[in-house]
């Protein structure tokens, strides 16, 4: 059963709960703003159990890649050493895996479309609860003085004998509170999927998000325009960093978003390299090749400590990308910012303008 549904569900018990028990009108919208906002808290719930599951199966899926790419770079070396029966085994293994990453990001995709819904739902849920209870305190008040009205006719018409005037206002009375179980009723319109806390900070994020990155591609065109052929820049926010690259060709693209990156933490000019490496990516699109070769670097930089002091990008024949670093050690580079923690898919970009030139970005983790 979907959560959706399992909220759907729990809404409309306990509010054929608050009409059965509710004896006066008054009791009636207290109870049922109690109710909605508890409603809200378990909509919470099962948001955050939504959101936990997606960041499962994406550290899982980046912990997978890592391991396709080290397994790709294993049976290259063992074809070079003659032990093509190793490079074998290592390439199936590595189809495996990537396969089961593949399973992975379609498993994020469907996750990500139930929170949309969620993130849709809640904010509506929670718009209709604020309303509620705006409206609950004059409702009350003019049940109230209805009531009161009627008490009033009765003592006049008990002294004059005339009941007229205490019909007419007990009328009045039942038809206030017919009126406020009507308006009860009318709360089934409630959605049908929660939103979160998280989830409406989720959704403010990505859209300050989409606004500096279109402000960002405004920029770059503007210094592709002035004759800037080949460049990067990096953008701070407050827990993460954008890498914005620009240059002819896709390879010189993807080499300027590493040295942005390398830029963005260390200064390795005049560094002598202790060793170079190489390493061959194969990706699906332009975007996962990007979010590949930044991963490839971050993973240097854990797991042997070494930071890129010059690198270059070349085609593939496969119609991949070979990344060639010349390493420093860390210890040897002078630190001038927050190392990378890891990439991250939202807002990840690759590809040719107009004009033909390439540009990319990448949002990172520090």
């Amino acid at each position: 059963m979907s959560i959706a549904r399992r909220i759907t569900e729990l809404y409309e018990a306990k509010l054929n709960a608050v009409l059965d028990r509710a004896a006066d009108p008054g009791e009636l919208v207290d109870y049922s703003y109690v109710q909605l906002q508890e409603l809200l808290a378990e909509v919470r719930r099962g948001a955050a159990e939504v959101a936990a599951s997606r960041k499962r199966a994406q550290s899982r899926e980046a912990g997978l890649r890592q391991t396709a790419g080290r397994l790709a770079e294993q049976a290259e070396q063992a074809v070079q050493a003659g032990r093509e029966d190793l490079a074998r085994q290592a390439l199936t293994r590595r189809a495996a895996i990537v396969a089961q990453a593949s399973r992975l990001r379609e498993q994020q995709d469907a996750l990500r479309a139930e929170e949309q819904k969620i993130s849709d739902a809640g904010r509506r849920l929670a718009e209709k609860i604020e309303a509620f209870g705006l409206r609950k305190e004059a409702i009350k008040a003019a049940y109230t003085a209805a009531r009161a009205q009627a008490s009033i006719a009765e003592a006049f018409a008990g002294m004059s004998g005339d009941v007229a005037d205490a019909d007419t206002a007990a009328c009045r009375a039942e038809d206030e509170q017919a009126d406020l179980q009507a308006r009860a009723r009318g709360l089934d319109e409630a959605p049908t999927s929660p939103l979160s806390d998280e989830q409406l900070q989720a959704q403010l994020d990505q859209i300050s998000i989409r606004a500096e990155v279109d402000e960002e591609l405004a920029r770059l065109s503007e210094r592709l325009a002035a004759g800037d052929a080949q460049g990067h820049r990096a953008v701070p926010h407050t827990a993460d960093l954008r890498i914005e690259a620009w240059a002819p060709t896709r390879e010189a693209c993807l080499a300027e978003a590493v040295r942005g990156l390398v830029d963005s933490f260390a200064a390795v000019a005049g560094v002598r390299p202790r060793r170079t490496a190489e390493r061959r990516f194969i990706a699906g699109s332009d975007a996962d090749l990007l979010a590949a070769v930044i991963d490839e670097v971050i993973y240097r930089l854990d797991a042997d400590g070494e930071i890129p002091a010059a690198v270059d990008v070349r085609p593939a024949p496969d119609g991949g990308v070979v990344l060639a670093m010349q390493l420093v050690g860390v210890g040897e580079a002078e630190i001038t910012g927050a190392s990378p923690k890891g990439a991250s898919l939202h807002g990840l970009r690759c590809g040719p303008g107009p004009s033909g030139r390439w540009s990319c970005g990448i949002t990172i983790d520090v």
